[in-house]
């Protein structure tokens, strides 16, 4: 349910690397820095926000686990990204990010977005309601 995808390559020379990516989402945006082995979301989106249906981030720097589980599900999955990589999480499905790494990445979407579409079900009590 939750796609990650490599963020292109398209040169690289003796001064770094360029990367390109197609974004159709405009406005404020959020910028976040995460230290390794800490947590964010831990929550689901309903769709009330068009930039929260899906949930976009770019992975700029770092590695990160997505746990993940759609409402109704039975079990917390995860998926690892490494950056640079797009990740795209669909409405009703529960998400939590652990940044494996020091790591930046950019939410396509607002703090009102979030304000305005963000259901909080802490992991133990989203484990106790999948495991009923």
């Amino acid at each position: 349910m939750i796609k990650i995808t490599p963020i292109q390559l398209f040169g690289e020379d003796d001064r770094g690397s360029n990367y390109q990516w197609f974004s159709d989402r405009t406005g404020d945006f959020i910028l976040c820095y995460r230290k390794a082995g800490s947590s964010s979301g831990q929550h689901y989106h309903e769709g009330n926000s068009d930039y929260k249906n899906p949930e976009i981030l770019f992975l700029f720097s770092g590695k990160a686990a997505i746990h993940w589980c759609p409402l109704g599900g039975s079990e917390i999955e995860t998926l690892y990204a490494d950056a640079p990589a797009r990740i795209e999480v669909p409405i009703n499905v529960w998400h939590q990010f652990i940044a494996v790494t020091d790591c930046c990445f950019i939410e396509l979407n607002s703090l009102e977005d979030v304000q305005k579409d963000s259901v909080r079900v802490w992991r133990e009590d989203f484990e106790k309601m999948i495991n009923k």
